[in-house]
């Protein structure tokens, strides 16, 4: 308060005074003219001036539609054993399933603080979808979906479809195959493992006792040896160098130099 003979200080040369100090946002004005046009609370805070923070934005995220972990982990039977003949090494895709999709960054909003000095909000980080062939981008740029029915895979970062499922070997590490299209192994097949097909199988290595299903046609390069429990079954035709202790059966013809202890029948 004034003290005796004093002046109380007035809206306008308080003001004055804020503008010499180069205070100028949010300067908290009705309050104020109501503080000084009333008679005046002494010894407390007043609120001048206040700064906005800024707000920081988003970063863009991609979101994929598939499991895109390529270190699957076996599933376990109802008694505890670990079954590595599932292990659900394929992510199948049909033609216009959305695979992924951007959701776009959100940028930020400037802050002042009582000066008036800009405080500007980190940088956000953009995305743009990586992809290969069979593979549909949107208008709008923001996903991607499959042109064909096939396995999709995530691949350094790039998307990638395909409609023949290829792999090394067929055994513990990638477990029993079923796939709606057609399937290249460039190895060998071990025992008591499946591989199904909605097109054709193609075997570059030795079969052993395995069950190979397509619905088109089976090509065993090396041959196989069913040890009593192997099984070939083709819709179409069955290509083998030699096949011994398996049954086969086959909807078109059975190729092969030399049979033993099989149980063959043939469409043709």
């Amino acid at each position: 308060p004034p003290s005796e003979g004093g002046k109380r200080l007035t809206y306008k040369r308080f003001m004055a005074e804020l503008k010499e100090k180069k205070i100028t946002y949010g300067v908290e004005d009705t309050a104020l003219r109501e503080h000084f046009e009333a008679e005046g609370s002494f010894c407390t805070d007043i609120l001048v001036a206040k700064g906005k923070k800024a707000v920081q934005g988003r970063d863009a995220v991609i979101e994929y539609y598939f499991n895109t972990n390529n270190h699957k982990r076996p599933a376990h039977k109802e008694d505890g054993r670990v079954d590595y003949f599932n292990l659900s090494t394929i992510n199948h895709c049909r033609k216009g399933d959305v695979l992924a999709r951007i959701i776009p960054e959100q940028v930020g909003e400037a802050g002042y603080d009582v000066y008036g000095t800009v405080i500007r909000p980190g940088d956000v980080k953009r995305e743009t979808l990586k992809f290969g062939k069979n593979i549909e981008l949107s208008g709008d740029k923001l996903s991607i979906a499959s042109q064909v029915d096939g396995h999709v895979a995530l691949v350094d970062g790039k998307v990638v479809v395909a409609t023949v499922y290829k792999v090394k070997d067929v055994d513990v590490s990638t477990g029993n195959i079923n796939f709606d299209g057609s399937v290249e192994i460039s190895g060998n097949v071990a025992a008591n493992f499946e591989v199904k097909a909605g097109g054709n199988i193609v075997i570059n290595g030795l079969v052993e006792g395995a069950r190979i299903i397509a619905s088109g046609n089976i090509i065993i390069a090396k041959g196989m040896n069913g040890m009593g429990k192997g099984y070939l079954r083709a819709g179409g035709d069955v290509m083998v160098k030699f096949v011994e202790n398996a049954r086969i059966v086959a909807g078109g013809y059975v190729e092969t130099e030399a049979i033993l202890h099989c149980n063959v029948t043939a469409g043709t």
